[in-house]
């Protein structure tokens, strides 16, 4: 004769629900670390970059104050100033400029075009002149007797987080 096992082995309806129940908020739990680290992937990224701007733009800056062969008389103030260099033999006027509102671009002109942006995102720029080089109370307008420039570069990055950028540049053609 056969004889019949009965296995109630297995599981029930409310077992398997509270089993969802729990894999559902693990899922959530694992998106949630993950959105984590995406935003702050790019949230790295997009600091990352704002350094690198404000780098370059230093660069550029130091490079050309360091040519500066003259200030043009009332044309250095805090916001901006107006020079000149030399490029083989040649002068050329130069104007490094910023509108003073956070956000603003900050311009570099040579007037043969209408002003190229030399870095975007400025939150302040600030320019001041030393007559000395161990100068400690600089003036924010430049004067025949200025023998260094002091820059402060501010740009804005993610959630508008600063990046500052210092520098004090002694022209040597003057």
């Amino acid at each position: 004769m056969i004889k019949l096992v009965s296995n109630k082995s297995g599981f029930s309806l409310i077992e398997l629900i509270f089993v969802m129940i729990i894999a559902g908020f693990l899922v959530l739990v694992g998106s949630l670390g993950i959105m984590s680290a995406v935003n702050s992937y790019f949230s790295q990224k997009k600091n990352s970059e704002t350094a690198y701007k404000g780098q370059l733009a230093m660069i550029r800056i130091s490079k050309e104050f360091r040519n500066i062969a003259e200030v043009n008389p009332g044309q250095g103030i805090s916001s901006s100033i107006v020079y000149t260099i030399y490029r083989n033999g040649t002068p050329e006027i130069h104007k490094l400029s910023w509108a003073g509102t956070s956000g603003d671009p900050l311009l570099y002109d040579n007037f043969s075009n209408n002003g190229n942006t030399l870095v975007d995102s400025v939150k302040n720029f600030k320019l001041e002149y030393y007559d000395a080089y161990n100068d400690a109370s600089p003036a924010s307008t430049w004067t025949s007797s200025s023998v260094m420039i002091g820059i402060t570069l501010e740009l804005i990055g993610m959630d508008n987080i600063s990046a500052v950028f210092t520098g004090k540049i002694a022209p040597r053609n003057l």
